[in-house]
């Protein structure tokens, strides 16, 4: 189950990143930083600071799943921190997920702090529900910190 749940918390990073946020199904997690061309006008939106928030949390997210899948090759016993720590992220980013979606975080602008939030779209709800699914299978597993 590790193995599986390494794969699922390694693919949000790559299917954000491969450009599908210029498709219909909308600009993902991190799309506002990859649309916007003009960068002085892109700072002052905060679809843009949402994106590189979420882009560090999908970083950390890969440096995590990349772990659950190299770790065990390397005969290390992931224990049950190492396992919560997971989940800690996963909840992280599925908070931060649904605040931004629905009341907006509190970002300064030069017309003072605006609470903004990101529109919904199908690429962010995959993006996030692959980030649940990883994060459950970490649950499933019962701390036992056996690789599957």
């Amino acid at each position: 189950m590790l193995r599986l749940a390494g794969i699922l918390l390694t693919l949000p990073f790559f299917l954000q990143l491969l450009g599908l946020g210029d498709t219909p199904l909308g600009g993902g997690l991190c799309g506002e930083v990859f649309r916007l061309k003009d960068p002085s006008l892109a700072l002052q939106t905060p679809g843009f600071w949402y994106g590189l928030l979420f882009m560090l949390l999908l970083a950390l997210e890969l440096g995590y799943g990349l772990s659950l899948l190299l770790l065990p090759l390397l005969e290390v016993r992931l224990g049950p921190p190492w396992l919560r720590a997971g989940r800690l992220l996963v909840g992280v980013l599925l908070v931060l997920f649904l605040l931004t979606r629905t009341t907006g975080l509190p970002i300064p602008t030069p017309a003072g702090v605006v609470l903004e939030p990101a529109p919904l779209d199908p690429l962010g709800l995959l993006l996030v529900g692959l980030s649940l699914l990883g994060g459950l299978l970490l649950r499933e597993n019962g701390g036992h910190g056996t690789p599957a």
